[in-house]
């Protein structure tokens, strides 16, 4: 017998059990008549009608039977469009749920079905009773704490390094509870007798065996009591103290206290919260010396730009060493730069963490904010080109000087002719008024004191190391120079170029006195520093 599962040689099915020479077998819609495939049974129909028109008897029967088949599909309702989406609906909570939701048991099942929009329960509020708890707690916690902290403190101020001294020194400063009355170890439950002696908690005095005895080190219990010292002096001092007490062939008794756990445990959280607060991670300490580096250095960079211009342009307000100590501090500040960032990217961190990603990320911002800014800056011009430069820029000025001073000769000498010719009037006194005015406001600023926003002042000197005069103007020409001379090598050159134009202003405001009261052949004050 063949196998009806074999795939046919031909393209149709064979008959079951027949061989492959049997009947080929047609599917489809296919005519009586011609067996041509008419794909639907209307075409077949119309076929049939057209082609075929002599077999009214096979006409009639197809008509028939698809009439019967389409009169049952048109008497199925089709579901309304809410109904479709409220079975589409349904189907999704059910597989959300991973319950069928058609089931018998879910029909059933209130938990499974589809409801309205769930209200919210009632609730209470247990914050208050959560407070009532551990506030209380807390308190005795800290007020236990703290006598053990006090109790800490008498027994390491001048505790003696002899075992039976500091026994002494120890059992004087907190009272111990008399062994007699404790039969057993409070942790162990263990009887005392020859092999189990009684040992004493220094901190808090109760009675404990060797087992269940504990140590406090001199260097945690410094810690604990004096947790941030005051002066590195201070720290040098306790750290000598505790060279002093920590002898290499001393034993656990000599260099440390015995105390229960209770106590230790908590003493240990004392310190463990006192560390959490003052330590931090070593990436942040270095990032904060990195942004103040980068903060105390930012506005030194304008600044080195604006001295070389006004060096080219022939000013005599700041000098080519003010731009030099300027870009070596520049400079030194770019190498602690990269001291404190190639630091940075020496912590130990895991690979492909987080924190290995930030350090890379601050060397190479580190990196490019000292190429950008700090090694961009243009180099110190020659001096000799300044000093051309300063020279063709004073013989300008000597130029206007003496051009302005002819053309005020000839306005004076129309003056006059104009007086002569109206009646020799006295000529107006507004100019030395002006001149008094302006001299008394001048003198006034340069009495100010010099100060800035971030608190640095200038400091006057005083009358051994400037030299008095009887003129008061004089004298605050003296103390601005002071002041400019403090400016300098404070490299605060915003203040520097304000004191120069204050100078510059009294020294004109002298000159012009000097003219009105003597001439031209008066004395004359010494020239502003070079």
């Amino acid at each position: 017998m063949a196998n009806p599962f074999d795939e046919p040689s031909s393209g149709g099915f064979l008959v079951a059990g027949g061989t492959s020479n049997d009947a080929e077998i047609l599917e489809g819609f296919l005519c009586p008549i011609c067996k041509s495939d008419l794909r639907t049974p209307e075409r077949l129909t119309v076929h049939v009608e057209h082609e075929h028109s002599e077999e009214q008897d096979l006409l009639k029967s197809l008509k028939e039977i698809f009439h019967g088949i389409l009169s049952k599909g048109k008497k199925k309702e089709r579901p309304s469009q809410q109904q479709q989406q409220q079975q589409a609906n349904s189907s999704i909570a059910g597989g959300e749920s991973g319950v069928a939701l058609g089931s018998a048991g879910t029909a059933n099942n209130p938990l499974l079905q589809s409801a309205s929009q769930q209200q919210v329960g009632s609730d209470c509020d247990h914050f208050g009773y959560f407070k009532a708890v551990r506030n209380p707690r807390l308190e005795r916690y800290a007020s236990e704490t703290n006598k053990l902290i006090i109790r800490l403190d008498k027994l390491l101020d001048g505790c003696p390094t002899e075992p039976d001294q500091k026994k002494r020194h120890e059992q004087s400063k907190v009272p111990w509870i008399d062994g007699k009355l404790v039969k057993l170890c409070p942790s162990c439950a263990k009887g005392f007798g020859i092999t189990r002696r009684q040992h004493h908690c220094r901190v808090c005095g109760s009675v404990m065996c060797d087992g269940c005895s504990l140590y406090l080190s001199f260097d945690d219990a410094y810690r604990i009591v004096q947790p941030n010292p005051i002066s590195p002096n201070d720290t040098a001092a306790l750290q000598q103290q505790q060279q002093k007490q920590y002898e290499p062939n001393a034993d656990v008794e000599t260099k440390s206290f015995r105390v229960c756990e209770h106590c230790l445990h908590l003493l240990l959280n004392r310190m463990e919260m006192q560390d959490s607060r003052r330590d931090r991670p070593a990436i942040t300490r270095l990032y904060d010396r990195l942004r103040q580096e980068r903060t105390d250095i930012e506005p030194h960079i304008p600044m080195y730009h604006r001295i070389l211009d006004s060096l080219y342009e022939g000013d005599v307000i700041f000098r080519l060493s003010d731009a030099s100590a300027l870009r070596e501090r520049i400079g030194r500040s770019a190498e602690r730069l990269d001291t404190i960032s190639k630091a940075i990217l020496g912590l130990a961190f895991a690979t492909g963490s987080r924190e290995e990603a930030l350090k890379k990320a601050l060397r190479l911002a580190c990196i490019a904010y000292i190429k950008e800014r700090m090694l961009a800056i243009p180099p110190l011009p020659v001096e000799e080109e300044i000093k051309r430069i300063q020279q063709r820029k004073r013989e300008e000025t000597a130029r206007r000087l003496e051009r302005e001073r002819l053309l005020a000769l000839e306005a004076y000498e129309r003056y006059e002719l104009n007086q002569v010719a109206s009646g020799g009037a006295d000529p107006p006194s507004n100019t030395v008024s002006s001149s008094s005015t302006s001299s008394s406001s001048t003198a006034s600023t340069a009495e100010m004191t010099v100060s800035t926003m971030d608190n640095w002042t200038g400091m006057q000197l005083g009358p051994s190391a400037t030299v008095v005069t009887s003129d008061p103007l004089l004298d605050q020409i003296n103390i601005v120079r002071g002041y400019i001379r403090q400016a300098r090598e404070a490299l605060r050159f915003e203040e520097v170029a304000t004191l120069e134009r204050n100078l510059a202003e009294l020294t004109q405001e002298f000159y012009h006195r000097q003219r009105l009261d003597g001439g031209p052949e008066s004395t004359q004050p010494a020239q502003p520093e070079p």
